[in-house]
């Protein structure tokens, strides 16, 4: 069932105008109607119901269009013409029905009208939400009706009359909104009554007792009847004053006390319009006699922006920055508002995230009677700490700047807070208020904090704040603050970061700024200042405020290395001293170098080049600022940077076999790379022994990179496979390889074609760039007999950790293995082609293993690791 509400006041307008009075136009739209149009520029996704087509409603679900997408969309009338309401004398147009809307904010759902002599539209009437219910506006379950205000088309010309239309748009301003729900509306004239009714109530300048009420006549009356109640008590339909002015000042009024009025225009004789209201007001707290003190203890700790409680109130520019009552324990100001530990009770902070540079949130106090005391002041704590910190000043009676602080007061979360004194003697004897205004600076690291306001006397001898810290040198400091009262001489104490204060002055008597002087650089400072009021007379201290004095010579940073080539490097810095000269030391890590401290060059200029290097190795270098008589700055570094890979055709007169990228480098994605070593000298043999290879599928069923080697010139040649079967050789270092890979690691291939020649065909997938492979290369004479050799076999890993593995071409006899002492630690009669020996349980070393085959013994040599 839809739950229709209509505010009494349109009920009691639509009896008063239209009941009763001949309509020349009363016009329902009939959705679905083809006569409607249908455009804009939107997602079609979210469009859930089109009237121009068969939908019964006008429904878009912005929400469903998607993040990112501008929509704008609306449903126009056919031209409808006024002509014959006009001449009839219904001059008053207005359009009504039902909808559902839920606004997210920023978004506009409206109706338009057109003016067809300056062909533009113009925005009726603005719809305002009605629920936070996704389903509510997708089905059009809960509807509220409307009636736009009066449309006077009394001075429309001819064309105006005769090509009129109006329309439902929906903007929703570049925003990922929620969506609505327009029922079909209906448009009627009517003729305007002899009294037209007042609108748009307002109640200004609201104190405890009085309020201005004012209106807008829409007619031609002067003087109005005003009926004035408490909230929520029935309107009579009696004036409570009558033939007043507008504005009406109502007086008499009770403190913190929600009120209604409504307002009647009186025509003489043309009569009375209608009761146009309620307007509700509120009526401010009546003055708390000073002194007044809040904590802020009895307010309700909430996470939403603060709007009114005992007497305070807030307000804000920016929806995403305002004043928030906070615990004492609160972390949601992101780490830069005052930490727990020094915090106890609620006190208010501003939340800052997502703020925008300027936004203004706003904390005023109730009226304060200032009679009772001689010389007022307002004293309140604050915490300003943070990357981005805004502005906090105190305004009287909302227009009188009185104090202001800008920037980050606080050192860390846990420096503790500051006290702030304003003198307010120019308002003695008056009631005022305080408004505690903040200025984002457009970061959530942005927060102010403000705790234990109150309204005192002004201390005989004010304790200063705002200390600050500048013209900082190496060894010099100008100290500042602010003075809150009288004072001309001031005591400080100063001392190491974290040092605990003596209330003993290291200078007393001294000036406001006061020259620290005899400072070590490079070194973080803390200090103290009370204000010295004469007679013996002292504020309490003020402070910890941490500075730290600059380095006579700055180290450099932000090291970069640029222009890389096989052999040199353009490495450069940036100086933050005056430092013209440089120190510079470079390590070779591929060699296994380590910084010493000790130049490899000295006295350089920025950038340097460095020469001399090796292609594809790996570098760091380190930096230091030379300045002369002030000495050198400490080392910056490491910054690290390679130097490119020259490929090398394999052979066996380089001796290396290396990946695509060389031993620094990487193989490339989607590699597909066929390599053909071969023998410097005919009748020889090339053999590679592969030295290290990717870990990429280590322990994985999957291969994703791998080989085939081919025994011979080209990749025709027949294969060489692993162990497990098949063809492929994956780019692995599994001890126990999966059934149909090998495992490379340790493994010797050597050709046995009569040519000598081993041929590689690398693949590897597209997904990353990896590790690939070391290996070496040499040869030796190929003989027939080798070729012939029954007693071959291959044996891998070497080293080995755990399980050695053989394989030959016939079957392995007997397999006897010797440690470096000559004593017997394994022995096995396998009697088949393949054999796997169990070394786990030897310690690390270098052992022989006589492999007997086909009558003929041959030994090996391999290292257990």
């Amino acid at each position: 069932m839809k739950k229709i509400t209509i505010n009494v006041f349109v009920i009691m307008f639509m009896l008063g105008t239209f009941v009763g009075i001949s309509q020349t136009l009363n016009q329902p739209a009939n959705w679905p109607n083809a006569g409607w149009t249908l455009s804009g520029t939107y997602n079609p996704a979210g469009l859930l119901s089109d009237p121009s087509g068969a939908g019964a409603t006008f429904t878009f679900d912005d929400d469903a269009a998607g993040n990112g997408n501008v929509d704008m969309v609306m449903v126009t009338s056919p031209v409808i013409d006024l002509t014959a309401a006009s001449g009839a004398g219904e001059t008053w147009i207005t359009i009504s029905g039902a909808f559902t809307y839920y606004a997210l904010g920023g978004d506009v759902l409206a109706i338009e009208v057109y003016d067809a002599d300056a062909m533009t539209w113009s925005q009726l009437y603005q719809f305002a939400g009605n629920t936070t219910t996704v389903s509510n506006y997708q089905n059009c379950t809960i509807s509220e009706a409307y009636s736009t205000p009066v449309l006077d088309i009394s001075g429309f010309t001819p064309t105006q009359l005769s090509g009129f239309q109006y329309r439902v748009s929906y903007d929703d301003v570049g925003g990922w909104q929620y969506g609505f729900c327009v029922e079909s509306p209906t448009i009627v004239s009517a003729t305007p009554p002899s009294c037209i009714d007042p609108s748009a109530l307002t109640a200004t300048s609201v104190t405890d007792t009085t309020a201005d009420l004012g209106w807008t006549e829409n007619g031609t009356a002067t003087v109005w009847n005003v009926e004035l109640v408490t909230s929520g008590t029935p309107a009579t339909g009696t004036p409570t004053a009558s033939g007043v002015a507008n504005p009406y000042p109502a007086s008499g009024l009770m403190a913190e006390t929600a009120y209604d009025f409504y307002v009647q225009a009186d025509c003489g004789g043309a009569g009375t319009s209608n009761w146009v209201g309620p307007f509700t007001f509120t009526t401010a707290c009546a003055p708390i006699a000073a002194p007044y003190a809040v904590d802020f203890e009895s307010f309700t700790v909430s996470t939403a922006p603060f709007s009114s409680e005992n007497c305070w109130s807030g307000s804000n520019t920016g929806s995403n920055y305002y004043w928030e009552s906070a615990a004492g324990t609160d972390t949601s100001s992101g780490g830069t508002g005052p930490d727990p530990s020094i915090t106890t009770g609620n006190y208010f902070f501003t939340e800052a995230s997502g703020s925008s540079v300027g936004d203004i949130a706003e904390l005023v106090s109730p009226l304060v009677d200032l009679t009772a005391l001689t010389t007022p002041a307002l004293t309140f704590n604050y915490h300003m700490f943070g990357a981005e910190i805004g502005t906090l000043d105190v305004l009287v009676n909302g227009t009188d700047n009185v104090w202001t602080l800008s920037g980050e007061q606080q050192a860390t979360a846990t420096t503790p807070w500051e006290l702030a004194v304003v003198d307010l003697s120019a308002y003695s004897g008056q009631n005022i208020t305080i408004t505690l205004r903040a200025t984002g600076a457009g970061t959530f690291e942005g927060d102010i904090a403000i705790d234990n306001v109150a309204f005192t006397e002004l201390p005989a001898c004010p304790t200063p704040n705002a200390l600050s810290a500048t013209n900082i040198t190496d060894t010099t400091a100008d100290l500042g603050w602010t003075e809150n009262g009288t004072a001309t001489v001031w005591d400080v104490e100063l001392g190491l970061d974290g040092f605990t204060p003596t209330g003993t002055p290291t200078a007393a008597g001294v000036a406001n700024p006061y020259p620290a002087s005899g400072l070590t650089e490079n070194t973080a400072y803390d200090f103290y200042v009370r204000a010295s009021c004469g007679g013996g007379d002292f504020s309490a201290w003020a402070g910890p405020f941490s500075f730290t004095t600059l380095e006579t010579c700055p180290t450099p940073s932000a090291l970069t290395a640029t222009n890389i080539t096989e052999t040199t490097a353009d490495l450069g810095w940036t100086e933050n001293g005056t430092a013209t000269s440089w120190n510079i030391e470079i390590v070779d890590v591929t060699a296994g170098g380590t910084a010493t401290g000790t130049p490899t060059a000295t006295g350089v200029t920025n950038p340097y080049t460095a020469m001399g290097l090796s292609g594809d190795n790996s570098y760091q270098y380190y930096v230091q600022a030379d300045c002369g008589i002030d000495g050198v700055s400490a080392w910056a570094g490491p910054f690290a940077f390679s130097t490119p890979y020259v490929a090398v055709p394999p052979d066996c007169t380089n001796g290396i076999f290396l990946d695509s990228g060389g031993q620094s480098g990487n193989y490339s994605d989607n590699e597909n790379i066929t390599y053909t070593i071969c023998p410097d000298n005919p009748g020889d043999a090339v053999t590679v022994d592969f030295t290290f290879f990717s870990t990429e599928n280590n322990g994985a069923s999957a291969c994703y990179d791998g080989l085939t080697i081919h025994d011979g010139p080209d990749n025709t040649a027949p294969t060489i496979d692993p162990p497990g079967g098949g063809t492929i050789w994956c780019w692995d270092r599994n001890d126990t390889p999966a059934a149909g890979t090998g495992d490379l690691q340790g493994m010797m291939i050597t050709s046995t074609d009569p040519s000598g020649c081993v041929t590689f065909v690398f693949t590897s997938d597209g997904s990353v760039q990896r590790p690939g492979w070391v290996a070496n290369v040499f040869c030796n004479p190929l003989s027939i007999d080798d070729i012939q050799d029954e007693a071959a076999f291959t044996y891998y890993p070497n080293p080995v950790q755990n399980t050695l593995t053989l394989n030959a071409q016939n079957t392995i006899e007997n397999v006897t293995m010797y440690n470096m002492l000559g004593q017997e630690v394994l022995r096995a009669t396998p009697n088949t082609v393949d054999s796997e020996l169990d070394m786990s349980s030897l310690q690390d070393g270098t052992y022989f293993v006589k492999v007997t085959i086909a009558n003929t013994t041959k030994t090996i040599r391999v290292i257990k690791q």
